[in-house]
């Protein structure tokens, strides 16, 4: 009996797995949402990882996304950010958000060799084009840090209120340091509250960890 029950547990997994391959589509929302639950079900990541390398290499760019993200994080192997950045230039061809933010990251910090601003700036565009909030943060931080682009404090303020708005915690964090100390703004102690509350941030960190050049 036991015997039979681990095969047709086997057989269920192998059937869904079949099912999501043969259905494999780029920008298959329905589809990437049922194998994120089936993922979560199974319980069993190396499988959902082995599945997820499969449609990656079909183009699904949610699989592509997800084998970059773990491939960056280490989560089944050794860390291996050029790997991630193969998966990521995949799902970022498929206009994946969250994909084209990682990948300018990469690029910002030099992962694939010599840092490229230029790179880094457009994916942050191309993400911030396609509503992701964390984009628009990564790209404050240039105006900020005047990395690649004009050094602007104002721009910087404007992309950081931008991204607060649209629910970024670290851009709702580094807001509040703006407000604070009056960095293109006026001081306001009331905002600088409000702000860091968005952030969940129990106290203001210091300048240099406020808006952190390296994550």
């Amino acid at each position: 009996m036991k015997k039979l029950l681990i095969w047709c547990v086997a057989g269920l997994s192998l059937a869904l797995s079949n099912s999501f391959v043969a259905s494999a589509k780029p920008n298959a929302t329905n589809e990437d949402q049922r194998l994120s639950a089936w993922c979560t079900q199974l319980k069993k990541q190396q499988s959902c990882y082995n599945l997820h390398q499969q449609l990656a290499e079909q183009g699904r760019p949610e699989s592509a996304y997800w084998i970059g993200k773990a491939s960056a994080r280490g989560m089944f192997e050794a860390a291996d950010l050029t790997k991630a950045l193969g998966y990521y230039q995949v799902a970022s061809q498929e206009m994946h958000p969250a994909a084209s933010r990682e990948l300018g990251l990469l690029y910002y910090h030099g992962i694939s060799g010599e840092r490229d601003f230029a790179k880094a700036q457009r994916l942050f565009e191309q993400a911030i084009e396609q509503g992701n909030p964390q984009a628009i943060w990564a790209l404050a931080r240039m105006y900020h840090y005047g990395r690649g682009v004009e050094q602007n404090y104002n721009k910087a303020f404007e992309l950081f209120s931008l991204a607060a708005d649209k629910g970024s915690k670290p851009a709702a964090s580094t807001l509040a340091y703006y407000y604070k100390v009056g960095l293109a703004t006026e001081p306001n102690p009331r905002l600088a509250s409000y702000w860091r509350n968005k952030a969940n941030d129990k106290k203001l960190v210091t300048w240099n960890r406020s808006i952190p050049d390296y994550r």
